[in-house]
């Protein structure tokens, strides 16, 4: 597999997403969809299985827009669409999520929306291993998922006790932080390396603004 780098990869997403929302679909479009899913050769039949599975939600508005609009438009729209969705998520299959954090680091974004984006992942993190452990823990005594009344009472003290966890986790983390001498700012390593398959990337990227806004 070909690895792109985290400041490339979000660049070449925003603008691929924007040119193809508000364009009728070319072949040319289909260029840097169709290297990105070269470059995760490996993982492709579970990029497909993604996509497969969103496709449940974007069917129904494509059906919403056939009854509304001609049949070539609402097709148009379902494909640019998929198009989208395929393109981001090959983009960003292997990401942690923490490579857009140094991404925005490296396009200089402010430095509190770099912070904030980073701390909002980081919990994110620690709740979603928090929901993991419960599940696991209601697995082993037995727990099945029902309609009954004790399945419902269940679900809501497991909410209950992830909103009183995130609550405390944060404010440790805010104490952890003050404690630091921590002023809106974090530091990361500068790493940025930009390859020729990066550069591959733009260029198709910048091939497509050629054609939407200069040709």
């Amino acid at each position: 597999m070909i690895t792109l780098s985290p400041t490339a990869s979000f660049v070449a997403a925003i603008f691929y997403s924007i040119f193809i929302s508000f364009s009728n679909v070319e072949i040319l479009y289909f260029l840097p969809l169709s290297y990105v899913l070269f470059c995760e050769y490996k993982n492709f039949f579970q990029i497909l299985k993604r996509v497969v599975l969103l496709n449940i939600f974007i069917v129904m508005i494509f059906i919403v827009l056939l009854l509304q609009t001609s049949l070539d438009e609402a097709l148009n729209i379902y494909l640019r669409t998929n198009m989208i969705i395929a393109f981001n998520i090959a983009l960003f299959f292997r990401s942690s999520g923490y490579d857009i954090v140094r991404a925005l680091n490296d396009l200089r974004f402010p430095k509190r929306v770099v912070s904030s984006i980073y701390f909002t992942l980081k919990m994110i993190q620690v709740l979603s291993d928090e929901l993991k452990t419960i599940r696991q823990t209601l697995k082993a005594r037995g727990f099945k998922a029902n309609s009954s009344l004790f399945a419902y009472e269940t679900y809501g003290n497991l909410f209950g006790h992830i909103f009183v966890k995130s609550i405390r986790k944060a404010q440790a983390l805010e104490q952890t932080f003050n404690l630091r001498g921590f002023h809106g700012r974090i530091y990361l390593i500068n790493t940025i390396k930009i390859s020729y398959y990066d550069l591959i990337l733009i260029f198709l990227i910048t091939l497509i603004y050629i054609k939407r806004f200069i040709v």
